[in-house]
């Protein structure tokens, strides 16, 4: 397909770029999960092995290999929660240059002392993405730094793309499906053109938490909407403005879309780690929210791939979802 955003050269490139630089993180099959189905085999793309501990630093890099020596040489900027401070962080120490990342002032704390492991100097401001992002504007302009936007920019979405060309690429046999998380919507856009590009068959899954339905209602007004944003456990979701950049490559390329509630987004934690044994935050956890609670098709013969795109979460948040006993909807 053509797109304005990106073409099927701008991810091999971007699979180029990012060699030496990230993890290829494992792919395993989750048997004891598939319990929890109808027989359908389920494979999970641990990006929380990534370095920083989640996809982020796919996007980050690719963006930051395209900057010029000049840029580089004034530093780096970003606006971010928690994964993609900690990846710009990262990356930033990796090519010797400065960031300065604005987190919302309740960021996790976890997160927060994650990017400043990494060496950048943390700027809390606000709590919406308008004040972080005004942050940012306001150091570009005062000290010259380069901004690495988080979801608008060609660059990330082209490198959070390889999360799941990867996926696949490691699988025997082609997926039926893989579903990912959808927050602001870059990996979901970027990867999402990617398949299509190169693995056609394969269909595209995202899902989102039904108190942030940003593309659900976008895709409904047939134009990109910002919704209420409404309280989710899920942080790394917590966008309420669905960009042009993101809403028309999921538009083109996504074949489903999901919302999840709040309860399965906490099952789906808890079934990760005493069934999976795998450690993933919330945010990365509600494409197998969405399968609990019947929305993936899991019958027998089916192969399908959840890419779990992270396992930074507080400790305290932790904790709590592993004690209470889940609510099961089946």
């Amino acid at each position: 397909m053509e797109c304005q955003w990106l073409t099927e050269q701008d991810i091999i490139n971007a699979m180029h770029a990012v060699k030496g630089h990230v993890k290829t993180t494992p792919l395993v099959r989750a048997e004891a999960l598939e319990a929890l189905g109808d027989g359908a085999q389920i494979w999970l793309k641990l990006e929380g092995h990534q370095h920083t501990g989640s996809f982020k630093v796919r996007g980050v890099v690719n963006k930051m290999l395209n900057l010029t020596a000049e840029e580089l040489k004034q530093g780096v900027t970003a606006a971010s929660s928690g994964n993609h401070a900690q990846a710009v962080a990262y990356i930033a120490r990796q090519l010797n240059t400065k960031a300065v990342i604005v987190m919302p002032e309740n960021a996790p704390a976890t997160k927060v002392a994650g990017a400043k492991s990494y060496g950048a100097e943390v700027v809390l401001c606000g709590f919406t993405g308008e004040e972080r992002d005004a942050k940012c504007d306001e150091l570009i302009c005062d000290h010259g730094y380069c901004l690495v936007h988080s979801h608008i920019d060609p660059y990330v979405m082209a490198g959070h793309a390889t999360a799941a060309t990867e996926a696949i690429a490691q699988s025997e046999d082609e997926f039926d499906q893989i579903v990912l998380p959808c927050g602001a919507g870059s990996l979901t856009a970027g990867a999402a053109f990617a398949v299509k590009q190169f693995y056609p068959h394969v269909k595209v899954t995202a899902v989102e938490p039904m108190q942030v339905p940003r593309f659900t209602e976008s895709l409904r007004a047939d134009c990109p909407m910002t919704v209420h944003m409404g309280q989710t456990i899920a942080d790394g979701l917590r966008v309420s403005k669905a960009e042009s950049i993101n809403y028309e490559l999921i538009h083109a390329c996504v074949d489903y879309l999901h919302t999840v509630e709040e309860s399965d987004i906490e099952r789906a934690v808890y079934e990760l780690f005493f069934k999976g044994k795998v450690v993933a935050e919330p945010s990365a956890s509600v494409g197998i929210a969405a399968a609990l609670a019947g929305k993936i098709d899991l019958r027998q013969g089916r192969k399908i791939c959840f890419v779990i795109t992270g396992g930074n979460i507080d400790a305290s948040l932790y904790a709590r979802l592993l004690r209470q006993q889940p609510v099961c909807h089946k």
